[in-house]
């Protein structure tokens, strides 16, 4: 038999149809491509709404710039735990001692935006912060603290431009001259410390590199160190036993003085994976400066006899591809810019032999002219 249909059926049907209409037409506008009026290209994003027209109006609104895109995302997020994501996301590749200044920068710097939510963050709220933060840092330290952040907020998608930062003032460091290197050696001998101390003389190892040397590391018989391990602090600031270097280029191994092996050998230990030398970090920097004292030489530190070591393979006439390699350099920039210096004596010598040489052209001018004058004055006659 038919099924008859009534007038208010016939209606109830028709609603229905345009109430699934409706929920179809509100998908497809939470995921539609909208073409932006005065466009040539296609605007692409997301825009979420009830209807495709509501949807249409906020793109628009967005590209007049009255919605804040970074608004609309979902959720919050604070540049604090922005920090933590992003270090759990690179914990197994990152060492203990970057980490541990990861989470020292989070504790410190920028605690005016430290706890905001990153999505709301405009450039002005991170040049104000940075603006607070020179008066009680330096600007190396602000600008390492702003790698970090301007990292974690891209990771997130969020690209801040424009940012100005504190000029750094190159520091006018001094460190240990040519004539007084015989000088510190004097100083450390029976030194607890003197080995060490010879490494980072002679080979320009960091104190990292020099802390980590295990037994493994030596080879007595050809004179050679291997760099295969570090020792560093980790997040709780204890010092760590930890494979591999700073860089690629930093694995390496160098060949050093007969007399500087001689004080390495009775070090070694029957255990080829435990540390040579046993003091704390901080006790080798400690003796160093006792050196210098007692030397009566300019005052320096581990990291500045790895400077010393490299302004002495310049003045020793090393070429710099062979430096780089010795001293694990990974940037030729780097190696030229911050570590080789020329020493005092050096410098004073190439002043001279440049002022010299147009002293003498100077003076050859001069004798040109006195004899022109002399010529001319027999001429006269």
């Amino acid at each position: 038999m038919k099924r008859s249909t009534s007038p208010s059926n016939h209606i109830r049907m028709e609603e229905e149809k345009q109430h699934e209409k409706e929920n179809a037409n509100r998908d497809k506008a939470s995921k539609r491509l909208l073409a932006l009026p005065g466009d040539r290209k296609w605007q692409k994003g997301i825009y979420t709404a009830d209807t495709p027209s509501e949807a249409q109006a906020k793109a628009v609104a967005l590209r007049a710039g009255l919605i804040d895109k970074k608004k609309e995302k979902k959720g919050t997020k604070t540049l604090s735990e922005a920090i933590d994501e992003y270090i759990d996301q690179k914990f197994n590749v990152l060492s203990p001692a970057t980490v541990r200044g990861y989470n020292t920068i989070k504790r410190n710097r920028f605690k005016t935006i430290i706890n905001r939510n990153i999505f709301e963050l405009s450039k002005d709220d991170v040049q104000r912060a940075i603006n607070d933060e020179v008066k009680i840092a330096s600007a190396k330290t602000i600008k390492n603290a702003y790698g970090l952040v301007r990292t974690v907020l891209e990771a997130n998608e969020i690209y801040i431009r424009g940012i100005k930062l504190p000029q750094i003032i190159k520091p006018n460091k001094k460190y240990i001259q040519e004539e007084e290197i015989s000088k510190l050696l004097e100083a450390i001998k029976g030194d607890q410390c003197e080995a060490a101390i010879l490494l980072a003389l002679c080979t320009g190892m960091r104190r990292s590199e020099i802390i980590g040397l295990c037994s493994d590391c030596i080879n007595v018989e050809a004179c050679t160190v291997t760099v295969r391990r570090k020792m560093v602090p980790n997040d709780k600031n204890k010092m760590v036993l930890v494979s591999g270097a700073k860089n690629e280029m930093s694995q390496r191994t160098v060949i050093c003085p007969k007399f500087v092996m001689d004080k390495i050998a009775p070090l070694i230990k029957e255990n080829k994976t435990t540390p040579i030398f046993k003091f704390h970090p901080d006790t080798l920097r400690k003796h160093i400066h006792k050196a210098c004292e007692i030397a009566g030489i300019t005052d320096t530190a581990t990291h500045g006899l790895r400077h010393t070591n490299a302004a002495l393979m310049k003045y020793l006439g090393v070429d710099d591809a062979h430096a780089m390699q010795r001293g694990g350099w990974s940037s030729e920039a780097t190696y030229k810019k911050t570590y080789s210096y020329v020493f005092e004596s050096a410098a004073k010598t190439g002043d001279e032999s440049i002022n010299n040489y147009f002293d003498s052209l100077t003076n050859r001018e001069k004798i040109a002219h006195e004899t022109a004058h002399e010529i001319q004055k027999h001429i006269d006659k």
